[in-house]
């Protein structure tokens, strides 16, 4: 699947789904280009990463949301000859609450974060993918791209960029090398805390969430696959379904009493 000399760029990497991701593909004897926030242990965690199947793991510790921090990513990958055949757009933030009592300054990290590092990486990056065998790029999305979610209205829109994002890619790019996926995780159990807070949920909401490392094994292989659409777990991919059946008003009305019990 790699030549010794390609890697695989993860962002968002030191914790959740991108430190899942990085272990899935640690597994799979991948060589790592993982990038997360200053002191969020990415270091540790490639130290540890390199140990195990004796992958070659580069990190850079950077934030996403500072206007030049795409580039520095894209030129610290040149200048180490670092041949990046595999992206995956991870790094994001969500956020709960109606959005006149947001911050301005989280709205705007999770815009810069969420949109603008997942579209300026795709974008440094594409012309270099387009020189290889065959390459992958991989978008974390959401569920909630699918459906307007009150209380979380700013994170589902940015969700849904990243679908049409990708959906718009896979088309320019018909024929080439290159293959988009996104992914689409309901709920998902990163840590002990959130673990035991979805037992208070609702009931759809327990019935589809995943732990990490599964929505990290369903992405990587749909990713391989050439899926460009991956809706992870059965009891997600139902909903999703009949989500495409339900009048848009009828969807809006049940998403509105899920996230009303859990809030």
């Amino acid at each position: 699947m790699d030549s010794e000399k390609n890697y695989c760029l993860i962002t968002g990497a030191s914790n959740g789904i991108g430190k899942a991701l990085a272990e899935e593909c640690t597994n799979r004897k991948l060589n790592l280009f993982l990038v997360a926030l200053p002191e969020s242990g990415l270091e540790e965690l490639s130290k540890h990463l390199a140990k195990i199947n004796g992958n070659d793991i580069q990190c850079l510790s950077i934030d996403l949301t500072e206007m030049d921090a795409p580039k520095k990513v894209y030129n610290y990958a040149k200048t180490n000859n670092l041949i990046i055949d595999k992206i995956i757009n991870n790094a994001g933030v969500g956020g709960f609450g109606e959005m006149a009592d947001q911050k301005e300054s989280e709205v705007d990290t999770m815009i810069m974060l969420n949109i603008r590092a997942t579209t300026l990486l795709t974008y440094y990056f594409l012309n270099d993918l387009k020189k290889l065998p065959h390459a992958y790029i991989l978008n974390i999305s959401s569920f909630g791209a699918f459906v307007p979610i009150p209380k979380k209205s700013l994170y589902a829109a940015t969700k849904s960029y990243i679908l049409f994002f990708s959906r718009a890619l896979n088309t320019e790019l018909k024929g080439t090398n290159i293959t988009v996926s996104s992914v689409h995780p309901s709920g998902v159990a990163t840590n002990p805390r959130l673990k035991k807070s979805m037992q208070k949920a609702s009931m759809v909401a327990k019935i589809t969430t995943l732990d990490s490392s599964e929505v990290a094994k369903i992405a990587i292989d749909g990713m391989i696959k050439n899926k460009k659409l991956i809706v992870p777990g059965i009891a997600t991919q139902f909903f999703y379904i009949v989500g495409l059946m339900l009048p848009h008003g009828i969807v809006l009305r049940i998403i509105r009493k899920v996230f009303s019990k859990n809030s």
